[in-house]
């Protein structure tokens, strides 16, 4: 989809590769897109693209590395980058809105606050410093789904509380349900991302359902709201603030459910942890398990 983020009037703060994964020699060739050959899964590809041109890490700042079905613009990515850079966050992401396919309730847009500091970005379009790429680009290949990589940005930044951030006010829309191709060549090598997760956690030191956490919240009057101490009253104000994306979320009875789990979750004191086991008896896994802090 990146011919419409290309689009607009304004000029682009940022370079953009291609790493083309299909057969058409013509396709994506332009004077302001360098497009590179390699097929495979995004993180192994990805790692494989990066070793071979260093200079693509040695040459920026920051390097946002979006999945390929993600609806933006020229104005939102360079506000991405822009932001990054003014608040010196080391890892982020942009918010999803309203209408997009969704793994976690936390990834979503709320309007309630500007930015909120976590110890979670996703791997489908995390935004990060060279020197963080640098340190984990060695685990890109270490699974097909990169189910794993998103719990190992906070050990390699400098204020693990304070600069790893998903931004609210700049958008995404993720139009494909989460499950794209490599999840099909997974199927079809009958490997679970699930199972992926598990073995990368085990390997890395990290515990089997890791949790997600918000530490802070930037709230619209540009408030710093701290949340330990104030869970319940932050997962109050997530709820209200995400109400509003029932209306518009294509997996609205998924989204209820999330929303009623985090208000559950918080009210018992219970951790949003990433696991694939249903939270008691008697309740069918339904995808991902995380309820969002």
């Amino acid at each position: 989809m990146h011919p419409a983020w290309l689009a607009g009037p304004e000029p682009r703060n940022w370079d953009i590769v291609i790493n083309y994964f299909g057969d058409d020699p013509h396709l994506f060739r332009a004077p302001d897109v360098v497009r590179i050959d390699g097929k495979g899964p995004k993180w192994p590809a990805l790692q494989a693209l990066f070793m071979a041109h260093p200079d693509l890490v040695e040459r920026y700042d920051h390097i946002w590395l979006p999945d390929d079905d993600l609806a933006t613009d020229t104005a939102s990515i360079n506000r991405l980058f822009e932001t990054c850079a003014r608040h010196r966050l080391e890892v982020a992401q942009p918010a999803l809105t309203w209408d997009s396919y969704f793994g976690h309730l936390t990834t979503l847009r709320n309007p309630l606050f500007r930015m909120r500091m976590t110890n979670y970005v996703e791997v489908m379009a995390p935004c990060m410093t060279a020197a963080v790429l640098r340190a984990t680009l060695p685990l890109f290949n270490a699974n097909l789904s990169g189910w794993g990589l998103d719990f190992i940005w906070p050990r390699h930044v400098s204020r693990p509380d304070g600069s790893i951030a998903i931004i609210d006010d700049i958008t995404v829309t993720h139009t494909r349900p989460v499950g794209g191709p490599n999840y099909k060549l997974l199927r079809e090598g009958g490997i679970s991302p699930w199972d992926e997760l598990r073995r990368f956690c085990a390997a890395n030191g990290i515990e089997s359902a890791p949790r997600i956490l918000t530490h802070r919240a930037v709230m619209r009057s540009g408030r710093m709201l701290a949340v330990q101490g104030r869970e319940r009253r932050f997962a109050l104000m997530s709820v209200i603030g995400l109400a509003g994306a029932v209306l518009h979320s294509p997996e609205r009875r998924r989204m209820l459910r999330r929303m009623a789990g985090m208000l559950y979750k918080s009210m018992m004191k219970i951790p949003d942890q990433v696991s694939e086991t249903p939270l008691r008896a008697g309740l069918r896994p339904s995808g991902f398990r995380a309820r969002a802090t």
